[in-house]
């Protein structure tokens, strides 16, 4: 019997140990390989482990489980989100589920899950069946006091600190304001678009035009906004500047 590794990152450890204890007894098919208990611990489980499928809780504390897949690009595993709370579906379906389970967890339920892992394997399709579609890979979740819009992470010129929120500049001149940290934000972009200038700044650096020596340095961004750069991060600024650029022949 083909087996499929699994991880569990679950922040309650009852709660692990249960669904571990299901998959063992129940569900043959499944290998439990590794567990962790918080958002960044998962995602250097999946990188060291490489499992078929991750059994993800949404709500934990410091980084959830949809804030910490924002962070993945390109997936190439299963996700089934386990939840207490009802109203995450749709935002489930929107991060490429391949199934939403509410605990305490049916076996039933549970089965009827790894089968549908199990089928897409079977298929030949792997996880790129319920993977985000192409044009999906570069979708960011943005909540905010009105509920969460789905950006695209190109589409973000610069981000602005503001206390514990942040605000976001968007092309078309659209900006929303996140319920979520500056700090959260850097850990979830692709570090290869975007640059921490300032404590209170992280931007886009494909939206940068101009560099000025002024007042300590400072960007000038497409949409004509002028950024610090905090002294302490100029050559590093600049370093990373080069390695994007095309020198002339």
């Amino acid at each position: 019997m083909q087996k499929y590794r699994a991880v569990i990152i679950d922040d309650e450890e009852d709660s692990r140990s249960n669904t571990k204890n299901m998959l063992l007894n129940y569900c043959p098919e499944i290998d439990v390989v590794g567990e962790a208990a918080s958002g960044p611990e998962g995602k250097l489980k999946i990188q060291e482990l490489k499992p078929h499928v991750v059994f993800l809780d949404i709500n934990m504390p410091g980084m959830n489980g949809f804030q910490m897949l924002e962070g993945i690009y390109n997936r190439d595993f299963c996700v089934i989100f386990l939840t207490a709370y009802s109203e995450h579906g749709i935002t489930a379906v929107k991060a490429g589920a391949t199934d939403y389970l509410l605990k305490p967890l049916m076996l039933s339920e549970l089965q009827g899950a790894i089968h549908k892992v199990v089928q897409h394997y079977e298929a030949g399709k792997g996880a790129t069946a319920v993977a985000k579609p192409e044009q999906d890979k570069n979708l960011v979740l943005i909540n905010h006091s009105k509920g969460f819009t789905l950006v695209d992470f190109k589409d973000i010129i610069w981000l602005e600190a503001s206390d514990n929120y942040t605000n976001l500049f968007l092309n078309g001149q659209k900006k929303i304001v996140a319920s979520k940290t500056l700090k959260e934000f850097e850990m979830i972009l692709p570090t290869a678009e975007f640059f921490r200038i300032h404590r209170s700044a992280l931007i886009n650096v494909n939206y940068v035009k101009e560099y000025s020596n002024n007042e300590g340095g400072e960007v000038i961004l497409s949409d004509g906004t002028h950024v610090q750069v905090s002294k302490a991060r100029v050559q590093e600024f600049a370093e990373f500047i080069k390695t994007k650029s095309v020198s002339p022949k």
